[in-house]
């Protein structure tokens, strides 16, 4: 089960099986939903959030479609804060790495992600879900139509 967010957000959740495909295809859902709620998509947050929802996704099926058949995309806008994040039923719970991988099989991914959300002035978190054996990668970052950046230390 996806990290509860709090109520008072608009929230959309869809599940995408975990296959090459629903990478883009969750990237043009995404936009959709928060189009229509009334957010600039081309907003440069708004584009970061699409990458992060990409690079997480991305992840998923490189790395737990095995243990995972679907991932959940959880969109939220808050009054302050609009969130990103994916739920996967695999229980490894990713870090950004200081460098790629050697071999050039990868480790750019989620740096990246950290790098972009640092750079948004938003914040990056994992969430192991209670039987620990799934978690949820989530990234705030502040409210595109609004000014003030969004808190580090409240969630919303």
């Amino acid at each position: 089960m996806p990290v509860s967010i709090q109520s008072q957000l608009r929230q959309r959740i869809f599940t995408v099986p975990t296959v090459a495909i629903s990478v883009p295809t969750a990237r043009r859902r995404a936009r959709a939903h928060l189009a229509a709620w009334d957010l600039d998509v081309e907003h440069p947050v708004v584009e970061t959030a699409l990458v992060i929802l990409t690079e997480f996704l991305t992840n998923s099926v490189q790395h737990t479609a095995h243990r995972s058949p679907t991932a959940d995309i959880i969109l939220a806008l808050g009054p302050r804060c609009l969130i990103v994040a994916v739920h996967d039923r695999h229980p490894h719970c990713p870090r950004p790495t200081p460098a790629p991988h050697a071999d050039g099989s990868g480790g750019w991914g989620l740096r990246l992600v950290a790098d972009l959300a640092a750079e948004a002035r938003g914040s990056i978190h994992t969430h192991t879900d209670a039987d620990e054996q799934g978690k949820t990668l989530l990234v705030r970052l502040p409210r595109p139509d609004r000014t003030p950046p969004c808190a580090r230390d409240a969630f919303l």
